[in-house]
């Protein structure tokens, strides 16, 4: 990326005051923000990226976003996807994200070489992880930033939808020769530049994956045309599960799907079990009311031993890829739901 002029970054610093004034709290679990700053994943992606502080880097030198955090610190997560229909038709992807007890972010997108989107941020990577945002220092809030590059699950315009999910197996580290990408910056493109789960799967065939906090990482993919598949790597290979038939629902939660992948310290089987039995009484049709009360049966509760902190469902979504839509129940307060549309940035339904 070329030096900015003087007005360049005039203007950078424009769309940054812009972007910051959008931040609003919903409550003391949920904020959301519309991103109006250029984040150059074109460039980042020529350039490759093979781990958090590479991504960094590029954002304060080459967009000029300053004040960025890159927070590395990993409690332990869980999380639990399926992909499933409504009654009349409408494709689903459901999510809860486990991790250490932090408010969620809701984030908009409008790239200009890029699809529209909203993603959910965890704070613990965006700003400190505390339980509750505090924007007292005026600097905090410049730290989200960096926010189109940590984004956990998100859906675009065109309907499509990701969820990334941690298994306590080797991180994956790639290198075949293809240029490098980090979880996170996958999802990002992803989001950006996919219309469909075949699109996202070749995207990210195309290079070679670095897991971003030495641990494995795997995701599922939804669309509007009811396709959905997950992608597991095993011995820094690539697998790619999809579905046997038109409308299957595949599950995923903390081990490996894939044969001869590392389940020793598995978790997340009791989920895989109930979100199952829930679906094959139905045929795999599930309103999104009912979606979130089966995402609402699978929370984790519970302190860390090691660390002490308590690490909880931090956010429960119900994304809709036919409507581009997402609900939202955050901090396990299931009383409390949001809907947010891809097209309708910073709207609350």
């Amino acid at each position: 990326m070329s030096v900015m002029t003087k007005e360049q970054k005039a203007e950078a610093a424009k769309k940054r005051d812009e972007t910051l004034s959008t931040f609003k709290k919903l409550d003391n679990n949920v904020w959301i923000m519309e991103y109006k700053c250029s984040y150059g994943l074109d460039a980042l992606l020529e350039k490759g990226v093979s781990n958090i502080m590479d991504a960094v880097t590029f954002l304060q030198k080459e967009v000029q976003l300053p004040h960025l955090y890159a927070n590395v610190f990993h409690p332990g997560a869980g999380c639990s996807t399926f992909n499933a229909r409504t009654e009349d038709g409408q494709y689903l992807l459901g999510r809860n994200f486990d991790y250490k007890e932090a408010p969620c972010v809701v984030c908009w997108t409008a790239p200009e070489n890029g699809y529209r989107s909203l993603a959910v941020i965890d704070t613990t990577f965006g700003l400190y992880g505390t339980k509750y945002l505090s924007f007292k220092n005026k600097n905090k809030p410049l730290r989200f930033m960096g926010a189109p590059y940590i984004g956990m699950d998100g859906i675009n315009e065109k309907g499509f939808t990701c969820a990334v999910l941690e298994i306590k197996s080797k991180a994956t580290k790639q290198n075949t020769g293809k240029k490098p990408i980090i979880t996170t910056v996958a999802l990002r493109a992803a989001l950006d530049k996919c219309e469909t789960v075949d699109e996202a799967i070749n995207l990210f065939a195309s290079f070679d994956m670095h897991d971003s906090l030495f641990i494995n990482y795997h995701y599922q993919f939804a669309d509007a045309s009811g396709k959905s598949a997950i992608i597991e790597y095993v011995d820094n290979k690539m697998y790619v599960i999809e579905q046997k038939k038109e409308n299957d629902n595949l599950i995923l939660t903390n081990y490996f799907l894939t044969p001869g992948g590392d389940n020793h310290d598995g978790r997340g089987y009791d989920r895989y079990e109930r979100i199952e039995k829930r679906l094959q009484l139905t045929d795999g049709k599930i309103s999104e009311e009912d979606a979130m009360k089966l995402l609402s049966e699978c929370t984790l509760n519970y302190r860390h031993k090691t660390l002490k902190h308590m690490v909880i469902t931090l956010w429960s979504a119900v994304y809709n890829c036919t409507e581009k839509s997402m609900l939202l129940s955050a901090g396990m307060d299931y009383s409390t739901q949001y809907k947010f549309y891809v097209d309708k940035p910073g709207e609350v339904f």
